[in-house]
């Protein structure tokens, strides 16, 4: 005998018309993976958010470019650089598509000029 799925307590835009039931558990929450990075901010990146380093989590899959946006949205002066910047995985130059991976040591980096 299959028997038809009902909840308790419905939840908003879940529609359980038609389908059926185990008698398990069957509605689980997504549960999102993180992984911690350690940035490192240098010459005006670091004088703009006043961070020389900050460790914490991403959610797996997070692109660098994510992971900017994130702190131009802390400090939206980071906006105005944004073109000029270049950032680095694990101390090698990476491009902002580039995922990032639980341990990563991420560095946004600013033009450097010279003579």
């Amino acid at each position: 005998m299959v028997s038809r799925c009902k909840l308790l307590m419905p939840l908003p835009g879940l529609s359980l018309e038609g389908r059926t039931c185990s008698g398990y558990n069957f509605h689980m929450a997504s549960v999102l993976s993180s992984v911690r990075v350690k940035v490192l901010f240098f010459g005006r990146v670091r004088e703009l958010t006043g961070l020389n380093e900050e460790e914490g989590e991403v959610r797996e899959g997070t692109t660098l470019a994510d992971l900017l946006e994130r702190y131009m949205r802390r400090y939206p002066q980071l906006a105005g650089l944004r073109a000029s910047l270049v950032a680095s995985r694990n101390q090698e130059f990476v491009t902002w598509d580039t995922g990032i991976a639980d341990g990563d040591e991420i560095a946004f980096l600013p033009p450097v000029s010279g003579g």
